[in-house]
Formats: C-alpha cells, structure tokens, sequence
C-alpha cells in the first residue's frame, strides 16, 4: 500500500465512530458520525446533517461515494 494510504487509512481509523466533516464535489457538505470505510474511501455515516445555510437536511444513514469527496475533516 502507498505511504499516503496508510496515512488516510490511519487518520480514519482515529476517526471511527467520532465526527467528521465530508465536503462533496457538488458543493454539498455533510456531518455525520463515521461507522466504517473501504479502500476506495466510500463512507458510512449515521446521524447525518447537510450543512446548508437554508436549513440542514438530516438522516439517518448516509453512504458516501469516495469518488465524490473532496475533503474529508474532523468536525469541532
């Protein structure tokens, strides 16, 4: 596995079941608590907020696509 892999691999692994912040390639941003992850960086979050200055949409459940991610970050 690449050295940057193992780095996001091990950042994740820190952020198991804590939140995180997903900003998506459409401009959308979602906060969620992180429950799992694969290779591909596909994300499974539960208690899901879309952080939308119009008012958030909650859920649930949420699996993100990592090939529509554009950053991933630990939420305050």
């Amino acid at each position: 596995m690449p050295r940057c892999m193992e780095i996001v691999n091990e950042e994740l692994q820190k952020n198991l079941n804590k939140v995180i912040l997903v900003k998506l390639r459409n401009g959308a941003e979602i906060r969620g608590v992180l429950v799992g992850y694969d290779q591909h960086l596909n994300l499974l979050l539960t208690n899901t907020e879309e952080i939308n200055p119009k008012g958030g949409v909650k859920n649930a459940l949420m699996i993100i696509r990592g090939d529509t991610i554009l950053f991933i970050s630990p939420s305050s």
